[in-house]
């Protein structure tokens, strides 16, 4: 295999393709189906908070399941890829039904609810774990994974700008005063787009890592490596509060610019206003991601992101204290926080990459589609959290769907969730960064020692391999 391969821009644009693909939907997920739940669905807010944790329970199951059948399966097109075209038009119609409002009786929308997103998120997990492990194997080259990963989240911010600002245009345009159509045609307009591009991804990456050593273990075996990794236990806590702070600030933005900016609740200058707030924070996303690529290359990653965080948490409280309706204040902000938040995005996915090397190099074990499962299942509980905090927090603010005015209490609770709940989640990114210790220096030394043991595998074909064991400063 070739473990060192170059990656070329059209290779990086394929892999890219495949995480805009998953985008497409997630951003619609985190940016509108809570106000949609609310405001166009029916469902209370307290109803939909328990729903996004209680949905939640299945992903401890079937998320390192997913990882686990993902590192056995053996195609010739490689571990991981396949997933992407298997699973690909049931996630476009799933996002169709998710979005869809069912002529049903109150108790039947919420069981209708809770079907819908939970088998739109457990295809999500059936596509998403194996591609976050497809960027794990294109390459063993750091530099160029980094990389790889930088042109991702910049194709995939490029697809969140889609959603934020066709989105609710299309809404209007295609369900003219049924909303609840527009939402079910223009998620069909959305699933097929993301067809597409998985396609794309699929036909234009390749598999190319393997183990330096390549071994057989029970599943119980490969869950015991898992949670020894001390540097994957940091990298999944990370990945919670990262998720955490993005899906608590999008579901509150609509809330924000619906209710706070001026335009009003109905009127087409609302619709606009909408669209413009969230695609500034979209903008500010990609031009994050292409910052994140320049600045990769020329300082050190871990320092980076602890950084970036600070910045983030000062941004946050900032914004708390200026009133929604100071446009040119509040409009820069929030491009800021889009575009640190993204910033830092490509260097905490490379932290997974390199927490499956390192504990390849510790256990003598790679388990990349587990490392990955394990890290979505934080990513996912972290979106069930903020969920379920922005939902319980509206219903104790006293929130009322569709009202011309909301109460002070609401309208504070509000900027809250937009502002000071994710800056604490930043906040804990930064301390938590302390703990990761897999930085450049280490790095180059785990990539040579796999490197080493590879080449004295090939020579060596009937040796029986031993796990070996990191160094304990690492």
């Amino acid at each position: 295999m070739e473990n060192n391969h170059r990656l070329s821009v059209a290779e990086k644009l394929g892999f890219g393709m495949g995480d805009a693909a998953c985008g497409i939907v997630y951003s619609s997920v985190t940016m509108f189906l809570t106000w949609f739940y609310t405001d166009i669905y029916g469902l209370s807010a307290a109803a939909v908070g328990v729903m996004f944790l209680v949905t939640r329970i299945l992903d401890a199951i079937t998320d390192p399941l997913t990882g686990i059948v993902a590192d056995r399966v053996k195609t010739r097109w490689g571990h991981f890829r396949p997933w992407l075209i298997w699973f690909a038009i049931p996630y476009a119609v799933l996002a169709v039904m998710t979005f869809t409002t069912p002529e049903f009786g109150a108790s039947g929308k919420l069981i209708y609810a809770y079907i819908t997103y939970t088998l739109l998120m457990l295809c999500y997990t059936f596509i998403n774990i194996p591609y976050c492990a497809l960027g794990g194997v294109i390459t063993r080259d750091e530099k160029d994974r980094l990389s790889a990963q930088a042109y991702r989240f910049t194709i995939s911010s490029l697809a969140g700008l889609l959603v934020s600002v066709a989105t609710l245009f299309l809404v209007d345009w295609l369900g003219k005063e049924n909303k609840q159509f527009g939402f079910q045609a223009t998620m069909a307009i959305m699933g097929v787009i993301a067809v597409a591009m998985l396609a794309f991804c699929f036909f234009s990456t390749r598999e190319r890592v393997q183990p330096a050593i390549d071994t057989q273990s029970s599943i119980r075996e490969d869950l015991r490596f898992l949670l020894a990794n001390d540097q994957w236990r940091i990298v999944a806590v990370i990945t919670f509060f990262s998720s955490m702070a993005g899906v608590m600030r999008s579901a509150a933005t609509l809330y924000y610019a619906t209710y706070l900016m001026m335009g009003g609740v109905n009127s087409a200058a609302g619709t606009a206003m909408k669209s413009a707030f969230v695609s500034t924070s979209v903008v500010g996303t990609i031009i994050g991601s292409i910052v994140a690529g320049y600045l990769a290359k020329r300082y050190r990653a871990v320092s980076l992101f602890k950084n970036i965080n600070l910045l983030l948490v000062a941004v946050g409280v900032i914004m708390f204290f200026v009133p929604p309706t100071w446009l040119p204040v509040v409009f820069p902000l929030y491009f800021l926080v889009g575009f640190f938040h993204q910033m830092y995005q490509p260097f905490k996915w490379n932290m997974m990459a390199n927490s499956a090397d390192y504990g390849e190099w510790k256990f003598g074990r790679r388990s990349t589609g587990l490392i990955y499962s394990g890290n979505l299942f934080a990513l996912k509980m972290g979106m069930a959290v903020a969920g379920a905090v922005v939902g319980f927090s509206l219903g104790l603010f006293g929130y009322q769907a569709g009202v011309a005015e909301q109460t002070p209490l609401a309208t504070t609770g509000i900027i809250s969730l937009l502002t000071l709940g994710p800056s604490l989640s930043y906040l804990l990114l930064w301390w938590l960064a302390r703990f990761y210790k897999l930085d450049d220096k280490t790095m180059e030394t785990i990539q040579r020692d796999l490197a080493a043991r590879q080449q004295a595998h090939a020579m060596e074909p009937e040796s029986v391999p031993v796990a070996a064991s990191a160094p304990s400063k690492a």
